[in-house]
C-alpha cells in the first residue's frame, strides 16, 4: 500500500471516529414539560442520551431562553438551565443540542396552567386523612395485574407479592371513602417500582411515571379530579431520600457524587435520628445517619449535588402542577440532607402558598420531633420550613395506653409536652399505618379499647389519620405483609365485601358505624376541629378534656378503667359557669347541668358532650 493511500485511509478512519465521537443523541428529557405563569420559571432540564459532553443548546423561538449548559461528569447526561419568561406563550418549543456539525432536537411542551380553583388546597385540622396502600386496597383493572418487563410479579397469595390493587380500584371506591366521612386521601407512592418486592412503592425506578400495574399518569390525574369532584383532597407520598437499586441511574450515574457511597461500597444507616439536632452530637454521627442507605436495596441520594437537588424539587412541583393535588407526605424525612429539605419545603410552599407538607419523622419522643417543625424555638443553623410532622409520639403513647396497660396518665403526659412544638395542632396523629402494627392487632381485637382509642384520635388536637381498613377492624399481623392486608371485597379472592353494609359482617358493621359516627361528629363540630385543647390529669383512669372554640365547647371523657366510674363535672374548674345542658353527641341524650352533676361512665367507655 502506498504512503499516500495509507494517509488517505488514516484520515478517513480518524474522520469516522471523530464523527462517532461527536454523535449527539437524545433519548429522554426530564421534566417532560413545564407550564406558563409559574413562579418557579428557571427550570433545569436533565437530558438523557449519548455524546452530550460539550454540546451547545438553543430554542427555535425567543420565547424560551437557554441560560447555561452545565458541565456534566457523564456524556450520557446534560443539565441545561432554561428561563421561561412570565409572558411566554404556551406551545411546543424545539430544543436543539449541537456539537460541531452534529445536532439533535427534542420537543419541549410549555403548557397553559389550569385554573387553580379546587386545586392545591392544602390540608389541616378540619381534615381527616385516609391512608391507602394501593396494592392492597382494591383491584379495579385485572388487565394490569401482570405487566411484561416488570421484575415483580402478581402473587396474590404471597404476603410480599403484588396483589393487584390499583388506581382504578381506588376510583371505584371514592364514594365509599366519601361516605365514611374522611376528607383527604394519602396513597403510598404510585411511581414506577420496577424492582423486586415492589408492592409498597418506596423503591422508585422512574420519577415521572406511574407504575403500569397501578395505571397511567393520565389515570392518576383523573383520580385526583374525581376525588376533587367529591370534595376529597389528595396527598402525594414522595421520596427524596432514596431510589431502587434497579433504577436506570445505577447503570450509569449522572454524576460521581449522585449517591452517598456506591452499590459496592456503602453503609446502611443506624437510624440515629436523634442525632440530627443533638447539640452534643459528633458531625460524623449525623453524616453516618444521613449518608447511610436505608436498606441495601435502596441507594441513598446525595442531595448536596446541586443538579440532583433541582431534579428532586422540580419533580415534586411537576406532580403537584400536573395533577392539582393538595399536599405532600415526605418519606424518611430525617435521613435526607436537612438544608436541602429546608430549601425544598420553601420552594414548594412559595409556589403553592395554601399547601401543606407533612414529614415522616419516626421518633416517639416530642423532644426529638419538635425541632423538625417550622418555627421551632430550638436553636439550629436554619429553619426547616416544614409545617407538619407525623406524630409518632402520639401513636406510641396510644399503643402504651390502650394495648400495654400503661394507663391514661401516659397520654396526658405526652400531650403535656406540646409546649415543645411551634404548632402542636399541625401534627398528623394516628393509631396505625403501613409501617406499624394495626391497632386491632395490638389490642387483640378488644372492641372497648378500640373504641376508646378511636374516640381519642378523632377528638383531641391534631390532624387525624385513619389507615385503610381500620374502620372495619382489619387485624393484620406483626410483619409488613400482614400490616398491609387486603381490604375485604377489593379483590377477586375476597370472602366478603366490606365496602357495603350488606357485605360486612355484624362486627365489621359495628366498627364501621362507630367510626362513621365519630367522623360525623367531628365534621359538624368547630370545637373538635379547631378548638383549644384543655385537658385534665386522669383520675381513676378517667381522662377528661375540653375542646373550646369561639362558638362551641365540647367535653370529652374517656374511662380507661375496667369498672364504671363517675366524674363530677364541677371538679374541672370554672369552665361550666352558666351551663344548662350537657348533650351527648354519641347518643343524643341531654343531661341538665347542676354544680353537683356527676357523669356516669361505663367500664372502658367514653362519651362526647356538647356544653350548652
Amino acid at each position: 500500500m502506498s504512503l499516500k493511500l495509507k494517509s488517505i485511509l488514516f484520515l478517513f478512519v480518524f474522520s469516522l471516529q471523530a464523527t462517532f465521537a461527536q454523535s449527539v443523541r437524545i433519548s429522554k428529557v426530564e421534566p417532560p414539560n413545564w407550564w406558563t405563569g409559574m413562579k418557579y420559571n428557571r427550570v433545569q432540564l436533565m437530558v438523557y442520551g449519548e455524546g452530550l459532553e460539550g454540546v451547545k443548546a438553543s430554542f427555535n423561538s425567543p420565547g424560551l431562553k437557554v441560560v447555561k449548559v452545565n458541565k456534566s461528569d457523564n456524556p450520557s447526561y446534560a443539565f441545561i438551565d432554561i428561563d421561561i419568561p412570565s409572558n411566554a406563550a404556551p406551545g411546543t418549543y424545539k430544543l436543539t443540542l449541537q456539537k460541531g456539525h452534529d445536532k439533535a432536537t427534542l420537543d419541549f411542551p410549555l403548557l397553559r396552567r389550569e385554573n387553580p380553583s379546587g386545586r392545591f388546597q392544602g390540608f389541616g385540622t378540619k381534615d381527616v386523612l385516609y391512608m391507602i396502600t394501593p396494592d392492597r386496597f382494591a383491584n379495579g383493572d385485572r388487565t394490569n395485574d401482570e405487566v411484561a418487563g416488570m421484575n415483580d410479579h402478581y402473587l396474590p397469595d404471597s404476603a410480599y407479592g403484588r396483589h393487584g390493587g390499583d388506581l382504578q380500584g381506588i376510583i371505584d371506591h371514592l364514594d365509599y371513602i366519601k361516605e365514611l366521612g374522611v376528607t383527604t386521601i394519602w396513597i403510598n407512592p404510585l411511581v414506577e417500582n420496577n424492582t423486586r418486592l415492589s408492592y409498597h412503592g418506596y423503591a422508585v425506578t422512574d420519577h415521572y411515571k406511574i407504575d403500569p400495574r397501578f395505571g397511567t399518569n393520565e389515570l392518576y390525574k383523573k383520580f385526583v379530579e374525581e376525588a376533587h369532584k367529591r370534595g376529597l383532597k389528595v396527598i402525594l407520598d414522595h421520596v427524596n431520600n432514596h431510589i431502587s437499586s434497579f433504577h436506570p441511574w445505577l447503570k450509569s450515574l449522572p454524576a460521581k457524587d449522585w449517591l452517598n457511597g456506591s452499590k459496592e461500597d456503602h453503609h446502611t444507616t443506624r437510624h440515629i435520628n436523634s442525632s440530627v439536632y443533638d447539640v452534643h452530637s459528633d458531625p460524623a454521627v449525623r453524616d453516618f445517619n444521613n449518608h447511610g442507605w436505608f436498606v441495601n436495596e435502596m441507594p441513598d441520594l446525595n442531595q448536596k449535588n446541586p443538579y440532583l437537588a433541582k431534579y428532586l424539587t422540580e419533580n415534586t412541583i411537576w406532580w403537584v402542577e400536573y395533577t392539582g393535588l393538595d399536599g405532600i407526605r415526605e418519606d424518611t424525612y430525617p435521613y435526607s440532607d436537612q438544608k436541602f429539605l429546608s430549601e425544598w419545603n420553601k420552594t414548594i410552599l412559595n409556589e403553592y402558598p395554601g399547601f401543606n407538607i407533612v414529614g415522616e419523622v419516626w421518633m416517639g419522643d416530642p423532644a426529638f420531633l419538635a425541632p423538625f417543625q417550622a418555627g421551632s424555638f430550638i436553636p439550629k443553623a436554619f429553619d426547616t420550613n416544614l409545617p407538619t410532622l407525623t406524630d409518632f409520639a402520639f401513636r406510641d403513647a396510644a399503643a402504651d395506653v390502650f394495648a400495654n396497660a400503661r394507663g391514661m396518665r401516659r397520654m396526658y403526659d405526652d400531650i403535656a409536652k406540646d409546649y415543645l412544638f411551634a404548632n402542636p395542632s399541625n401534627l398528623v396523629t394516628f393509631l396505625d399505618n403501613h409501617d406499624v402494627e394495626r391497632i386491632m392487632y395490638l389490642l387483640h381485637s378488644d372492641m372497648n379499647m378500640f373504641k376508646l382509642a378511636v374516640e381519642l384520635l378523632l377528638t383531641t388536637r391534631g390532624i387525624p389519620q385513619i389507615y385503610y381498613g381500620t374502620e372495619v377492624g382489619i387485624v393484620g399481623g406483626p410483619d409488613d405483609g400482614r400490616k398491609r392486608a387486603d381490604f375485604p371485597g377489593g379483590f377477586p379472592n375476597s370472602t366478603h365485601n366490606a365496602f357495603t353494609k350488606a357485605g360486612r359482617t355484624e362486627k365489621e358493621n359495628e366498627i364501621y358505624d362507630f367510626v362513621h359516627k365519630l367522623l360525623e361528629i367531628r365534621k359538624n363540630s368547630e370545637a373538635l376541629q379547631d378548638g383549644k385543647l384543655i385537658h385534665f390529669p386522669p383520675f381513676d383512669e378517667v381522662y377528661p378534656y375540653l375542646r373550646v372554640s369561639d362558638k362551641q365547647t365540647v367535653l370529652v371523657v374517656l374511662n380507661g378503667n375496667k369498672e364504671a366510674q363517675k366524674l363530677k363535672v364541677s371538679s374541672l374548674g370554672d369552665h361550666f359557669k352558666g351551663v344548662k345542658v350537657l348533650k351527648s353527641l354519641l347518643t343524643g341524650k341531654e343531661i341538665n347541668y347542676t354544680p353537683d352533676i356527676q357523669l356516669e361512665l361505663g367500664a372502658l367507655a367514653g362519651d362526647i358532650f356538647e356544653v350548652k
